[in-house]
């Protein structure tokens, strides 16, 4: 369909035209929606005409609508109209995932320097085969085989995009089949079969079917004679996997019937067949049974490691000591994860082997410990720490060499730089000369901060008292504030919201606060564009705008206190700390009202619709589900919650915080075994998320308490020296507590 209005490539909407009409915009929301292209050119052509400062959105939807027919021409005049905004980077994003399908590899290389975002890792892998594919030069740091596995090493989740790079890199020579193998072994790690299964691909028929029947069943792959030299499997002990790809795998479910008719009375008594022995390559023996002994490990891991503990079973499956130094390390991670206590042992058998590895030179060894997985080495530095603040100093070591081993990008997470400062002190000398002290206190002041959890511990080991709280800046003067509204992402957004579109509001805001100016925005723009959001109680993008800045920091805008008189009203009604209600309210709602998780938790504290009308009962507080985003009541339920929570794990803010986001059962568990320092205790929690929740949670507090109380900021006060079992004298756990 021809585009109407003749735009050409030089035309930019002026930005501060007349609002036009946004019943027009609304319908072109609505033709998007629908896929309605008429209508929506029509509203699109109208809203540009009349410079609508939301045409651009609309002038997207018609692209997008038509993006598998769309020309370079009217590509570049959609990117020239919008120079600036939020959706001309969205659209980068998608045309390029267009132009790599289409192989178009110079418009590729055009069009990518552009995209600001840069947050598509498929686009990476595009990026890397456009190169290779047009023999343009490499940019940015190593060599082609360097990005290429970096890019695919990261993939998580399969796509067009990265396997494609992979199989044109592969059919060049450019990725190996040690790449291929680490590959695998990094996505049998975090199961992600369908990525095992399309890169696996890469080796062939044979060890595809290989890597089918062991990711289906790895113990009986490794068990004698069925994998190591293409033995025949027992009959009945995997799936069929003689089918061509794509076909159904498995027994026809109950209730249904199977496809064809058997003919005669032979097919009706036709006994089930095992899979056909499979001719495996020598060479690949090895990394096959290692990938089938991961999967293992990560389902069972007390099994795996009581058959690697039998010396003939690594012969068996002809592992080099390399392989078994990332079998161990494997068995190290599933049992750090649990929580479990021989999990630093494992990891240092993992050591062991690996240095039996460097000494015959095997190449995989010329990086890190064996190339682990960040994942691998996160778990072996949290198992160091539970173990040596436990009791077992030497396992101080195992902290120093994971951490020594991560990347530059792992160690952004300042938990790694506080880690490795500890570890460095359990073995300093006394003296304030003593090196080693110096260097554990040197890296303590590179994380020392009062605006997290980290931070504010290494302000505490570092100068022996809480982090002074930073100087209050300016606030943002009226020329400032009017600068910020004037910018037409933040007008944008601005309209978005007022019209109920959140998610487009959002996307539009976050863009003009992180990429909407080259270089972006400073200290002082990025205050007044929070000051505007929290004038607004556009609470979400008052605190995530202000988190941007580095050297003007304003805790009360960082951490703004709405709905005050309520909030106080309800902790003091059940003898909650306020500062703590505020610290999880931040972390879990960002202070809005009607906000509701994907699982159903819903208002300002998040509670569950079970666990709200439970705790309305137990305390005797009015409710109907009706009134869970109520904001009083919300507010009352939630403190109630919190605070029996509270109660039942002995005051622990750490653990209350985590049975908050997991469940009260959970930290019951994991505060088994041996009593430990309680920010190890933390750092071990199992699950991503509900670790770093309780990290920020605690860390909010700490400035809460600051701005509420005038207290010095002191996590260590609110995590307490150390957790461990429930004493025997405590009253036994509140058994219905949901």
């Amino acid at each position: 369909m021809a585009v109407a209005l003749g735009l050409g490539a030089g035309w930019v909407a002026p930005v501060h035209a007349a609002d036009g009409d946004d019943s027009t915009f609304q319908e072109a929301r609505e033709a998007w929606r629908v896929r309605d292209k008429g209508k929506l050119l029509a509203a699109r052509n109208a809203l540009i005409a009349a410079g609508h400062p939301l045409a651009p959105w609309a002038d997207y939807w018609w692209v997008q609508a038509r993006l598998t027919e769309l020309g370079r021409t009217e590509a570049d005049e959609f990117l020239a109209r919008w120079p600036d905004a939020y959706v001309a980077d969205r659209f980068r994003n998608d045309w390029l995932q267009e132009l790599g399908h289409r192989g178009d590899w110079a418009t590729f290389l055009r069009i990518q320097p552009g995209f600001r975002m840069n947050d598509d890792r498929e686009v990476v892998c595009w990026g890397v085969l456009a190169r290779q594919q047009s023999g343009a030069l490499m940019e940015g740091p190593g060599d082609w085989r360097e990005q290429a596995r970096q890019a695919w090493w990261a993939q998580k989740d399969p796509d067009r995009g990265c396997d494609a790079m992979a199989q044109g890199l592969w059919a060049a020579g450019v990725l190996t089949a040690d790449d291929v193998w680490r590959k695998l072994r990094l996505a049998v790690e975090i199961d992600r079969p369908n990525v095992v299964q399309q890169s696996g691909k890469l080796l062939g028929d044979v060890i595809g079917q290989a890597i089918a029947r062991l990711m289906a069943q790895p113990q009986a792959f490794l068990a004698p004679g069925a994998a190591a030299g293409g033995g025949a499997l027992q009959r009945g002990s995997e799936r069929d996997l003689r089918q061509p790809p794509g076909a159904a795998i498995g027994p026809t479910p109950a209730g249904k019937k199977a496809k064809g008719k058997a003919k005669g009375k032979a097919a009706k008594s036709r006994p089930s067949l095992a899979p056909m022995p499979l001719a495996i390559p020598a060479e690949a023996q090895g990394p096959l049974n290692l990938l089938a002994f991961i999967r293992w490990a990560n389902v069972d891991p007390v099994a795996a490691a009581q058959a690697m503990a039998d010396p003939s079973a690594r012969i068996r499956w002809k592992w080099r000591a390399e392989e078994a130094a990332w079998a161990w390390a494997q068995l190290g991670r599933a049992f750090a994860w649990r929580q479990m206590a021989d999990a630093p042992v494992y990891f240092e058998r993992a050591l062991a082997d690996r240095a039996l590895a460097n000494v015959s030179n095997q190449p995989e060894l010329a990086k890190g410990l064996g190339n682990w997985s960040a994942e691998t080495l996160a778990w072996m530095a949290r198992a160091g720490a539970r173990s040596a603040t436990a009791g077992d100093a030497s396992r101080w070591t195992l902290v120093e060499q994971a951490v020594d081993a991560m990347s530059p990008e792992q160690l952004t997470d300042s938990a790694w730089t506080y880690w490795k400062a500890r570890a460095l002190l359990a073995r300093a000398g006394q003296g304030a000369n003593d090196p080693t002290r110096q260097k554990a206190r040197e890296l303590m002041a590179r994380i020392a901060s009062p605006l997290h959890f980290y931070g504010q511990l290494a302000a505490e080991e570092l100068h022996g008292a809480p982090a002074k709280a930073p100087p209050r800046p300016a606030a943002p003067n009226e020329f400032e504030l009017a600068q910020a509204r004037a910018l037409p992402g933040v007008d944008r957004a601005l309209r978005l919201f007022a019209l109920g579109w959140r998610n487009e509001a959002v996307r539009e805001w976050n863009f003009t606060g992180g990429y909407g100016k080259p270089g972006g925005l400073s200290d002082r723009e990025l205050m007044a564009m929070a000051a505007i959001a929290c004038d607004q109680e556009i609470w979400d993008r008052c605190i995530n705008t202000s988190d941007r800045t580095r050297q003007e920091i304003d805790l009360n805008q960082r951490y703004p206190m709405p709905f005050k008189r309520d909030v106080l009203a309800a902790a003091r009604d059940v003898g909650l700390d306020p500062a703590y209600m505020y610290g999880l309210m931040r972390q879990e709602s960002r202070f809005i009202v009607a906000a509701k998780s994907s699982v159903g938790a819903s208002g300002l504290m998040q509670v569950m619709p079970g666990t709200a009308s439970w705790t309305a009962k137990k305390l005797g507080i009015p409710y109907t589900p009706d009134l869970i985003t109520d904001r009083v009541t919300n507010l009352r339920i939630g403190a109630g919650y919190l605070k029996l929570v509270l109660d039942d794990l002995g005051g622990s803010q750490a653990m209350a915080a985590a049975a908050y986001n997991a469940g009260p059962s959970r930290p019951r568990r994991w505060r088994e075994g041996a009593k430990v320092d309680a920010a190890a205790w933390v750092e071990n929690i199992p699950f991503n998320e509900t670790r770093d929740y309780v990290k920020k949670v605690l860390g909010n507090a700490v400035v809460y308490a600051h701005i509420i109380d005038g207290v010095p900021m002191s996590v260590r006060k609110r995590l307490g020296a150390t957790i461990g079992p429930r004493a025997a004298s405590a009253p036994p756990p509140e058994a219905d507590l949901p």
